[in-house]
């Protein structure tokens, strides 16, 4: 809860576009989103929670250089609006798969989420495993992590179901509607044990507060622990820390990001060379 506090306090300038940002009509209600960049597969890059696209403009000049890059402004921020008045993971997915389909962007994708956003594209690769060329969870959110902590008897275990009054003034009533919605998207995650077995990295912020409790430290290291749980999730993944970094990786270190991003590209297409040789070396002995 001081965190996603904080958070808010960052956050309150607003929500805004990237330039060159467009809008489009879907199945669900209308989006604005950016794309640039032209080689496959895309990079889907999905906003944590009260984050607009704009969150992830450190990174996008560079990944747009060796990929091409999509990002979008989730239902209630600028430009952006659905007719599903339930906000949780499931109903963000299904949005963001029409949102894809609608723009002609087809998969696989390499799926990108930061904190609250990692939690929607885990769920994204369980739903849709086949759509999935490769994921990077930035500082994720853990679905699994309120369990753990009740069982450490740690403070402040579930997440959040409602928002600061003070906090409505600032945010679209979409972002308390993800909030009443976090439960829900956890439960979501936890249904679907399968996760596409792709390249996987998950990047964890362990920044240390010196003035923490030591309730307080214990509960960063099991949230950190979770991180690295997550990155199980496949046999082909990587664990990373950012000792310097705060919740936002991708803007303290834009380039470890960028770099995470760009492994999980080479051993995606790592990854479709080999499956091509497998299936040319069956079909070769099929003949006989």
């Amino acid at each position: 809860m001081k965190l996603l506090l904080s958070l808010f306090l960052f956050l309150i300038a607003g929500c805004s576009t990237l330039p060159n940002s467009k809008q489009i009509k879907t199945e669900h209600g209308n989006f604005t989103y950016f794309l640039s960049g032209v080689k496959k597969p895309t990079v889907v890059l999905e906003s944590g929670l009260g984050d607009d696209m704009t969150s992830w403009k450190p990174v996008i000049n560079k990944l747009e250089e060796f990929s091409e890059v999509f990002t979008y402004n989730r239902a209630g921020f600028s430009g952006s609006n659905s007719e599903n008045t339930i906000r949780n993971g499931k109903i963000i997915v299904k949005e963001l798969k029409g949102l894809l389909k609608s723009t002609n962007l087809n998969p696989p994708y390499i799926l990108v989420g930061h904190s609250l956003g990692g939690a929607y594209m885990e769920l994204y690769a369980k739903t849709y495993p086949d759509e999935v060329a490769g994921v990077v969870l930035v500082d994720p959110n853990s679905s699994k992590y309120p369990e753990h902590c009740k069982r450490e008897k740690l403070d402040y275990c579930d997440p959040p179901s409602s928002m600061p009054k003070w906090a409505t003034l600032f945010f679209p009533s979409a972002v308390e509607g993800e909030i009443i919605g976090f439960s829900s998207t956890h439960s979501q995650v936890n249904a679907i044990e399968n996760f596409p077995n792709v390249p996987l990295a998950v990047i964890s912020a362990t920044h240390r507060n010196e003035n923490q409790t030591d309730k307080e430290k214990t509960s960063r290291e099991l949230y950190v622990k979770m991180h690295k749980d997550l990155s199980k999730l496949s046999t082909k993944s990587k664990f990373i820390t950012c000792d310097s970094c705060s919740h936002y990786i991708h803007r303290d270190d834009p380039d470890l990001v960028v770099n995470t991003i760009k492994w999980v590209l080479d051993e995606a297409e790592t990854h479709k060379n080999t499956d091509k040789l497998l299936k040319a070396k069956n079909l070769s002995l099929a003949t006989f």
